[in-house]
């Protein structure tokens, strides 16, 4: 989830201010006053357009401990990542970018950090640190639950509404730096987690939420959330409160202590199968063949476009005739992947008029096909990442065509927001790559009725999801039979 980049405080025009002290205890913070945000009027930037941020710490006896010395360059360091990653994206930054912004020296940004990639994490750590921190804060200035749940989501939106710097940084760009920004993505996801499992623990009705809900509230907020700062849409957060809210409500319900009895027997034994569009007889599956192979076994990051082609027995140009480069590679098996998989729900779903039923053989199409290829379930929902943050929209593409299968035959009246389609795909998609590793997949199968609960319940009612759930699984168990 994400976070905005200034904390509300009143800074110089263009300039991001520091978060302030104490926001996250293991790691050190400036506390910088007014003066110290003006902007620097000493010497010139090495880099054309780049004002620092902040005015420099007077040269010579200024009465400042080294430690303040250092927690304040650390802060300014932190603004000048954020703003510079928001200009120009994490590829596109440098050292010499951060520390022109920041207004501070090489040594000192490598007294504070190694390299660029850990300046950065840093700040990711900070960021999010100080966002849980004025969510927990705006929860307990108000009395009562759901004015305490309102206010919240409210003020996570609300900021990321006005300053979208950032929720760039953590939720857009930390997208394709490796396993590290992959690792603090997993981190950031469970430590919200637990924030939304603590919140609706405490409800006075004492209705609980399904198992997998607060995955999916989570996921399904740090979706639309991205979407939004992605695409410049960010104003509109502001307004998404109420809606979010009636999202998450539908899965409340006395009901969902059904649901947790449902999908818990042992997973089935699961066979792993080649995709169709491997096993065709042309250059273009042989060559997209190899990069699975190869990926899954020496990781994409450390592949290159010479080895695929001598793994798929092509000669390099032939390799580059049918793509420019291992990325335009890895995101075509992604494509193909995901036709396929459509392929399957529609299949299993063309000849179901009742709408609840058609969601719940939808699910257990594509479920069963997620499963019976785990090596493409992990490329795309994990790998694909580690080939730059543009390939949101490739890993979005792949459920939008489910989710529009799944709510193209919706009943009248639809009850649902319209931000619910949107929520549920980011909730399917955290749950999915939750369980990408391999491991992990073969317990996919167990989670078809709670997958269908998270699409049936914002369109139906939680109560009737669920009694629709159990009615598809007595019609399952029937068909077995005989």
């Amino acid at each position: 989830m994400g976070m905005s980049g200034t904390n509300g405080e009143a800074v110089a025009k263009g300039s991001l201010a520091t978060l302030p002290a104490g926001d996250y205890p293991e790691l050190p913070y400036a506390t910088v006053c007014d003066g110290e945000l003006l902007l620097d009027d000493g010497s010139a930037s090495p880099y054309d357009g780049l004002t620092p941020l902040y005015k420099r710490l007077p040269h010579g006896p200024h009465g400042l401990a080294r430690e303040a010395v250092a927690r304040h360059q650390r802060a300014r360091l932190y603004g000048g990542m954020v703003e510079s990653v928001y200009q120009r994206g994490y590829a596109g930054t440098s050292v010499a970018h951060v520390i022109a912004l920041a207004g501070v020296s090489r040594r000192a940004f490598y007294e504070q950090f190694s390299n660029k990639e850990d300046c950065f994490l840093s700040t990711y750590d900070a960021l999010v640190a100080a966002s849980r921190k004025r969510v927990l804060q705006a929860w307990l200035s108000e009395r009562g639950w759901a004015n305490r749940l309102y206010a919240a989501c409210q003020v996570f939106l609300g900021e990321i509404a006005s300053d979208p710097r950032g929720a760039n940084l953590v939720l857009v760009e930390s997208i394709g730096i490796g396993p590290r920004g992959h690792e603090r993505r997993q981190l950031t996801a469970t430590a919200f987690e637990r924030v939304v499992a603590t919140g609706f623990s405490l409800t006075p009705d004492g209705i609980a939420l399904p198992p997998l809900a607060p995955r999916a509230i989570v996921g399904g907020v740090r979706f639309v959330v991205l979407r939004r700062v992605r695409e410049g849409r960010h104003e509109e957060l502001a307004g998404l409160t109420d809606e979010l809210l009636d999202w998450v409500g539908s899965y409340r319900s006395s009901a969902v202590t059904r649901l947790r009895t449902l999908g818990s027997g042992r997973p089935p034994h699961l066979v792993a199968k080649r995709a169709r569009f491997l096993t065709r007889e042309d250059r273009r599956s042989r060559v997209m063949d190899a990069t699975v192979q190869l990926a899954l076994e020496d990781g994409y990051t450390n592949i290159t476009d010479a080895e695929i082609a001598r793994a798929a027995t092509v000669s390099t140009e032939a390799f580059h005739r049918e793509f420019p480069n291992k990325e335009e590679c890895l995101l075509a098996v992604v494509d193909e992947f995901a036709a396929e998989a459509h392929d399957a729900v529609r299949r299993a779903t063309r000849n179901d008029t009742d709408w609840p039923e058609a969601v719940h053989k939808g699910v257990e199409a594509l479920i069963g096909y997620c499963a019976a290829h785990p090596g493409l379930v992990k490329l795309s929902f994990i790998d694909l990442f580690d080939a730059g943050n543009g390939m949101v929209e490739r890993v979005s593409g792949v459920l939008d065509g489910f989710i529009n299968v799944m709510t193209e035959r919706i009943p009248e009246p639809q009850r649902a927001p319209s931000v619910a389609a949107e929520a549920i795909m980011g909730a399917i998609w955290a749950i999915l790559s939750s369980y990408a590793p391999h491991d992990r997949l073969r317990y996919l199968p167990c989670l078809v009725d709670h997958l269908t609960f998270l699409i049936l319940a914002p369109y139906v009612g939680p109560r009737p999801a669920i009694e629709a759930i159990e009615a598809a699984g007595s019609r399952s168990k029937r068909l077995k039979v005989s």
